[in-house]
Parts: structure tokens; sequence; C-alpha cells
């Protein structure tokens, strides 16, 4: 862990100058390098920001639909845990254990993709308040 500047103050300045890059270019080949390089460090500013907690949520959602667990310690076990979690809820999709009710499927599935596009194109994901579509 370092002083100041963070990590995240670090990409957002190198993401600022690559915009400024962008307005400035010489040709539209450049402009379009310049603008992925800006957009790629928003979006792992934005991760570094906002995955912990995001990570979280949805640990918690699939506390609601697979039962309880404990969070493992350590970003490493924390992760590989979350994605056996998920394997775990995928096999339980397919052999139909939501086909009865699976609103709370629904919404915990809508909560984490929104939660993805929001670090991946956050402007992607306003409007709707997370509220997932109307179950059929």
């Amino acid at each position: 862990m370092q002083d100041r500047p963070t990590a995240i103050e670090l990409l957002d300045a190198l993401a600022a100058f690559m915009r400024d890059r962008q307005a400035h270019a010489r040709d539209r080949w450049e402009r379009f390098q310049f603008q992925v390089a800006a957009n790629s460090l928003g979006i792992v500013s934005r991760e570094l920001a906002m995955e912990d907690g995001f990570r979280r949520e949805e640990w918690r959602g699939l506390d609601g639909l697979l039962g309880a667990e404990p969070m493992p310690e350590g970003q490493g076990a924390f992760a590989a845990a979350l994605g056996e979690r998920n394997e775990r809820l995928v096999e339980r999709i397919r052999a139909g254990a939501f086909d009865a009710d699976d609103a709370t499927l629904l919404r915990h599935l809508w909560g984490t993709v929104l939660n993805k596009v929001k670090i991946a194109s956050p402007h992607e994901a306003r409007g709707d308040g997370g509220r997932p579509p109307e179950v059929a």
C-alpha cells in the first residue's frame, strides 16, 4: 500500500493524459488508439475501486440462493471460492432448481451483471435503478 498518489489516482491521471492526447491526435487511427487506452485505464481504475464491494455483494446473493457460507480470507482464496460457488449455481440452474421460483435468481443475476457493467461501461448502467426486467 502506497501513500499518495494512490493507484487509482495514477490510473485516472494517465487516463486524462490519454484523453488529452486523443483530442490532439493527428488522425482517426491515433485518436482511436488513445481512446482505447483511456477507456482501458478507466475500467482498471473502476475495478480497483469497486470490485471488492461488488464481489461481496455477489457472495451475499449466492448465500441466498445456495445457502450461507463464510467468506474466505485473502483475495485469491475469495476469488476462487466465488468462482466455485458460481459453478454450483450454474449446475443448479441446469438441474431446474429455480424453475418454480426464479424471481430471486433473476434479481441476483441482474444485480451481478449490472455491477459488472458499472465497471466496464458505467454510462450504460443508468436509468433503471438496477431493477431486473419483469419475470415472464
